[in-house]
């Protein structure tokens, strides 16, 4: 099974990338892909469990994220320089996700057959 790793590194509401990436991300699964999601930059703003997009007219981005293990994406990760450089720690965001530090970023990418950033 091909492994495709999705990389999230807008924040959730400045443009319609994030939206786009999880759709791309459901039909990969749909058609039998095995997702794993990263999180980098100011994409693990879109971690953060008390988010409301009603205000920007656009979907709650967390609760979509949240929806993503219905479709058997469980893999998640956050960059841990991205989380420290934001003041954020694990117990603020929505999903488990695997917090890894610069050495592991480079052995998740590379353990990937595809990695897509947009």
């Amino acid at each position: 099974m091909k492994r495709v790793l999705f990389i999230q590194h807008r924040a959730p509401y400045g443009s319609e990338s994030p939206q786009e990436q999880i759709d791309a991300q459901l039909v990969a699964a749909t058609f039998g892909l095995r997702v794993s999601v990263l999180f980098q930059d100011d994409g693990v703003w879109q971690l953060l469990s008390q988010q409301d997009g009603k205000a920007l007219e656009r979907r709650t981005l967390g609760a979509q994220l949240q929806a993503l293990e219905l479709y058997e994406i469980s893999d998640f990760y956050a960059d841990a320089a991205a989380l420290d450089e934001r003041g954020l720690e694990p117990g603020q965001l929505s999903l488990p996700v695997r917090v890894l530090d610069a050495a592991a970023l480079k052995t998740l990418i590379a353990e990937h057959d595809l990695v897509l950033r947009f």
